[in-house]
């Protein structure tokens, strides 16, 4: 732990000041998994030797941006930022800055583990759960005769559908799915969608530029 909390501490601001690159096509994204907020708690804080950190924060784009916070004992958050780059097995971290760090990494949808330390993603608050469609709308979902739709996302970036049709067929579905900014990644094993989401506590709206599809879901519990 103290070894990743030092390397990461030594990254320093870099280069000067440029507007970052734009974010890339996620499917085309060589390592998805990677993008997202990832979070650790010190777990030695009760120990006399311990890190001076309660946190640390690592947000990465697709844009390969990174953001790092880390919120000390007494409260106060140092931040840095910068580039990076990833490849199958390795992520370096603060390209431009003077003291670039390379990290041996594994991830899967929900755990990012560096120099064996593990970070959890963190997910959108009040995402996950259970969820039922109370509108849903366009020329895609049209053409295939859906009326209904129920959504479940688990905590760890797993998902299930399972989608209704007005003739009383059902088709159901699982994979993972990830997230940037407001879009929604949901990967199958026949495919893959992107969609748009907005939230509200016992809301969530789902809806694709490049389509007129619009599907409204209200909170649920499993039947």
């Amino acid at each position: 732990m103290k070894s990743v909390i030092m390397l990461l501490s030594c990254l320093t601001l870099g280069a000067a000041n440029i507007d970052p690159p734009i974010k890339h096509d996620m499917f085309l994204f060589e390592t998805p998994f990677l993008i997202g907020k990832w979070h650790i708690i010190n777990p030695n804080l009760e120990t006399r030797n311990s890190d001076e950190f309660l946190s640390i924060t690592l947000l990465l784009e697709s844009n390969y941006r990174f953001r790092i916070w880390v919120r000390n004992k007494d409260h106060t958050v140092k931040t840095w930022s910068g580039d990076y780059s990833a490849d199958e097995h390795n992520l370096v971290i603060g390209l431009s800055s003077s003291s670039p760090q390379t990290f041996e990494y594994n991830v899967n949808p929900s755990q990012l583990i560096l120099n064996g330390v593990t970070m959890t993603k963190i997910l959108p608050r009040y995402l996950s759960g259970y969820w039922r469609s109370s509108v849903v709308k366009g020329d895609d979902v049209s053409a295939s005769k859906i009326s209904e739709i129920d959504l479940v996302l688990y905590p760890n970036f797993y998902f299930s559908i399972q989608s209704f049709t007005y003739t009383g067929m059902k088709k159901y579905r699982d994979g993972v799915y990830y997230i940037e900014d407001n879009n929604i990644y949901f990967i199958f094993d026949d495919g893959e969608q992107e969609s748009q989401f907005a939230l509200k506590r016992d809301q969530l709206f789902l809806t694709n530029e490049d389509s007129d599809t619009y599907i409204a879901f209200h909170r649920g519990g499993l039947d």
